[in-house]
Parts: C-alpha cells; sequence; structure tokens
C-alpha cells in the first residue's frame, strides 16, 4: 500500500539525481526572485505611488515551504517526510514567471480572464520541471510535481482543476491550507480591513472556508502549529 507522506525515501538515496534536482530548484529560486524584481520595477513604473507590493513570489514560496516542515514535525512525521515537503514546496510556483508582468499586481480583486490566466502558472509549473528535469526519474520529483499541480485544488473540487478531496495525495491537501494561509496573511489592496493576524486568518479559514476547502483534520494540526509560534 502506498505511503500516505514521503518517509521511504531521500534525494540522498541517489546522489547524482539530488545534484540534479537541488540545482534546478536552486536556479528556478533564483528565477522567480529575479521575476519579483522586475515586477517590482514594473509597479514602480504602471501603478499609484500609493501601492505597495508586498507579495512577493520567492519569499511565499519560502515561507510556505517552511511551513510544511514545521506541519510535518508538529504531527510526527519522520524527519525524511518533512524534509521531502519542505523541498517540493519550493518550486511550487514557478509557473507565475512564464506570466506576463501586469497580471500580478492589480488594484481590485482579479477576475474573469485575467483569473484564468492566473490559474495556469499550475500546469505552467510542470512544462518547466519536465523540461528542466527531463530524463530524470525520482520520488521525489513525482511529488513536487503533484504539489506544484495540485496546491489550488479544494476538497470540494472546488479549485482550479476541479479534483475532489479524495483524487488528492496527503502532500498536496497539506499543501493546499498552507498556500492558502499565507495567501490571506499578506496583505492586499482588495482586503480592506480584513484581519490577517495569525487567528485571524485561521478564524477565516476555518468559520468561512471549512471542510468544503480544506481537510480539516490537517488544517487543525497546521492551526495548532502556527499558534504555538505565537504564543
Amino acid at each position: 500500500m502506498q505511503n500516505l507522506w514521503p518517509d521511504d525515501f531521500t534525494l540522498d538515496d541517489d546522489p547524482e539525481t539530488a545534484a540534479k534536482v537541488r540545482a534546478f530548484i536552486d536556479e528556478q529560486m533564483a528565477a522567480l526572485k529575479s521575476f519579483d524584481a522586475k515586477r517590482e520595477a514594473w509597479v514602480a513604473e504602471n501603478l499609484p505611488s500609493s501601492y505597495h507590493m508586498t507579495y512577493y513570489f520567492h519569499d511565499h514560496a519560502r515561507r510556505v515551504a517552511e511551513d510544511m516542515r514545521r506541519t510535518a514535525k508538529h504531527m510526527g512525521l519522520s524527519d525524511p517526510a518533512a524534509e521531502n515537503l519542505y523541498l517540493a514546496m519550493l518550486p511550487h510556483d514557478i509557473g507565475k514567471k512564464l506570466l506576463p508582468l501586469h497580471i500580478w499586481d492589480t488594484i481590485e480583486k482579479p477576475e474573469n480572464d485575467l483569473k484564468t490566466l492566473r490559474r495556469s502558472h499550475t500546469e505552467l509549473g510542470i512544462s518547466i520541471a519536465d523540461k528542466g528535469l527531463a530524463g530524470v526519474s525520482h520520488p521525489f520529483i513525482d511529488l513536487m510535481k503533484d504539489i506544484m499541480l495540485n496546491h489550488h485544488e479544494q476538497m470540494d473540487g472546488g479549485g482550479f482543476l476541479g479534483k475532489t478531496g479524495d483524487e488528492l495525495s496527503a502532500p498536496v491537501r497539506l499543501a493546499c491550507i498552507i498556500e492558502s494561509f499565507d495567501g490571506y496573511s499578506i496583505a492586499r489592496p482588495h482586503f480592506g480591513k480584513r484581519d490577517i493576524t495569525v487567528s485571524g486568518v485561521l478564524s477565516r479559514m476555518r468559520e468561512s472556508k471549512g471542510a468544503a476547502m480544506y481537510d480539516m483534520d490537517m488544517f487543525e494540526a497546521f492551526a495548532a502549529m502556527k499558534l504555538a509560534e505565537t504564543a
């Protein structure tokens, strides 16, 4: 029976593959940081001076990857599982850098065609991974691509690809929670006066989204970890 969590392998089992995968992740994270710098320049030239860019993709990626690792440890998962989840989450948003600069920083909440275009970043990320790691085979790559493609899915099928909870792996279910939390925690113009404290975001996720979007057992484990950090 397939393990729920990625604890039966590590990249270090195969040093040659590990070197290729780690180099790929490092390159993609550097490219994402460069893309953020281009976004910042575009914002300065094209949006009102009152608009403050707050959502940097490379910083987001590192935050959510660390939250994956910390939640795994809080849940009692093994060190290999925690490290695999951390590394696999890092490149989850690399597809964003293949899309136009102007779609990411808007004063109003994105809707319609803009929203659809933004959503394509998950599949674009897979195309980058397929090209950058062509010919490389390892269970870690499968894990990484699973998270990359599915991190915006919902338990009720309301996500980007319409997959329901029974179609989502345990790592993906956790990634969806952590991705949402971080997105709701960074102030953006269309948020208004929304509470973006840890407790406020967790309450919103629990009460307004709940089981329709999230695996609630995993959500409560994540919530306990985040609240313990701020205690």
